[in-house]
């Protein structure tokens, strides 16, 4: 199905000009327990605009990939999704956020349909979790709707099953309210590399690894919800399902949440643990225990918690790339038959030891090419890793078919 981009047709009409962008309640999740004004004297018709799959000139991915509307401003939306910029995240981390609020109680775990036209009859197009997701305005109209785009947040029981598709729709523009996020901290997190970025007084802190959901046939909306977001407090806390144990939830899009990588009553952390660093969960984000040279884990996160701290996930578009890191960039060993490379001279994990720095470019040779990456310090990947990651993701490929059949069974 094409995405649909609106055109003036009568050109002796004034209008404004049209700033547009380029580049998940009442929702479910199985690792979760509940708890610029327009002249209206316009006339439009609908062109369709086919989704493209072809990398973006100079191949630079952002979150509106695909979409139709092209943007001036400097948000998550327009923002290139390299976590090397530590400036301009950060700027985006702190950025205002408009959401919407439909002045429910407990609004945050309700949804609002995004409509195919100004007019509450129209099409669902998509939903928007209220008061957490950030959506980007691209018009006010003065009828009293506004044309934004997010992705859509659905989840198994939501009024519109569009997986995580970046979608444009009409809302109510009495809904929309800009919130000023807090100013001290800012997460990313992003699927392509499955880690979390912790982000502090405008550096980045700490690189942890995660796990975003991973689809089955049976469950499409297991899919982690891309968009920017505000984490919810107060925070839910640890909660158990079955026999998986999840510590120092937060909230951050109804369903979905941050946690503590799941430890079982059997077998501990064994069973999920290993699975750090590639997707395997419902849709929540579960977040290592093991603490960072800087001593950052989930359990720091909890322990830091603020509300409306803004956590942005970014799309792993296919097409995009994992780079090489410089390699002249220290990593580090023990070289008294250390078995792991690290990311910094010391680790948790070797309390009271000082490693020995060499460079990245060394890796490969010896004596360094057999040690193992460290999973407390999170050190980059080989380029070996780097280079499997990325032949999945090339550019006409689809890394994850499943979801694919899945949305084109809904058009």
């Amino acid at each position: 199905m094409g995405q649909r981009k609106r055109r003036r047709v009568a050109a002796a009409l004034v209008c404004t000009v049209l700033w547009i962008v380029s580049a998940s309640a009442g929702g479910w999740d199985e690792d979760v327990i509940w708890e610029d004004d327009l002249d209206s004297s316009v006339v439009w018709e609908d062109e369709v605009i086919e989704n493209t799959t072809a990398v973006p000139a100079g191949g630079v991915f952002t979150p509106s990939y695909t979409s139709p509307y092209t943007d001036e401003a400097k948000n998550y939306w327009t923002l290139p999704m390299d976590i090397r910029d530590e400036a301009a995240v950060w700027e985006m981390l702190t950025a205002p956020i408009t959401v919407a609020d439909n002045g429910k109680k407990n609004a945050e775990k309700t949804q609002v349909t995004l409509r195919a036209q100004p007019d509450e009859n129209s099409e669902g197009v998509g939903v928007v979790t209220c008061i957490s997701q950030g959506l980007h305005v691209l018009e006010n109209l003065e009828n009293g709707w506004s044309l934004v785009e997010c992705y859509s947040s659905s989840f198994r029981d939501s009024e519109v099953s569009r997986w995580n598709m970046l979608v444009q729709g009409y809302i109510p523009t009495r809904y929309l309210k800009q919130t000023r996020p807090d100013q001290t901290m800012g997460i990313v997190i992003d699927k392509l590399t499955q880690r979390m970025y912790v982000f502090k007084e405008g550096k980045l802190l700490a690189t942890l690894l995660v796990s975003t959901g991973l689809v089955n046939k049976k469950q499409p909306w297991n899919e982690t919800r891309s968009g920017e977001f505000l984490l919810m407090l107060p925070a839910v806390g640890g909660f158990q399902d079955g026999n998986m144990i999840c510590s120092y939830a937060i909230r951050y899009n109804s369903g979905d949440l941050i946690h503590e990588v799941p430890h079982s009553t059997t077998s501990g952390y064994s069973t999920y643990e290993p699975k750090l660093g590639e997707k395997a969960s419902h849709g929540c984000i579960r977040v290592q225990r093991r603490r960072t040279p800087s001593g950052v884990n989930m359990e720091w996160i909890w322990e830091n918690r603020k509300s409306n701290v803004k956590i942005v996930i970014w799309e792993d578009w296919q097409g995009r790339q994992i780079p090489y890191p410089e390699d002249d960039s220290a990593v580090y060993y023990n070289p008294k038959g250390g078995e792991y490379y690290h990311s910094a001279e010391t680790c948790y994990c070797a309390k009271g030891k000082t490693f020995t720095a060499f460079t990245y470019g060394e890796l490969d040779s010896e004596p360094y090419s057999k040690l193992r990456r460290c999973s407390w310090c999170t050190p980059p990947l080989r380029k070996s890793e780097i280079d499997e990651i990325n032949a999945v993701y090339a550019a006409g490929g689809d890394h994850d078919p499943i979801l694919t059949e899945a949305r084109e069974a809904l058009e």
